[in-house]
């Protein structure tokens, strides 16, 4: 008997390990502010810029891309739903559906625009919804 090939588990926890749980955000000159990841309701860009919403409703201005962001977040607490949005699950506070198959989400603290799942990633949402 073969026996079973422990490696992408092995990698799948190393990787577990190394997502970010807090970021250093300068803020004012000299100054740095430690902010829990777990604190951070969305991420978004507008006028071409990342920035980060609290649960205090402070925003914070990001250098990193949501496409890096979401490479260091937890998957399971995080989702990039759309080029603009990266979402907490903490966040969501309910879901319309939308036209065309889509989903709208509503989050706890109020956004600029209306935050729409495509229809390619509705099921993909769905499940990480649901199973995280």
């Amino acid at each position: 008997m073969k026996e079973p090939d422990y490696l992408p588990l092995l990698k799948a926890l190393r990787k577990e390990e190394n997502y970010k749980t807090h970021f250093l955000i300068p803020v004012k000159g000299d100054k740095l502010l430690p902010v829990a990841v777990e604190e951070i309701h969305f991420f978004h860009i507008e006028d071409g810029v990342v920035k980060a919403v609290t649960r205090q409703d402070q925003i914070f201005i990001f250098s990193q891309t949501l496409d890096e962001l979401n490479d260091c977040l937890n998957p399971q607490h995080f989702f990039r739903v759309n080029r603009q949005y990266l979402i907490s699950r903490k966040a969501i506070r309910d879901v319309d559906l939308w036209f065309n198959s889509r989903l709208s989400i509503n989050l706890k603290h109020p956004t600029p625009e209306k935050i729409l799942v495509s229809k390619a990633r509705v099921s993909e949402f769905k499940d990480w919804f649901t199973n995280g």
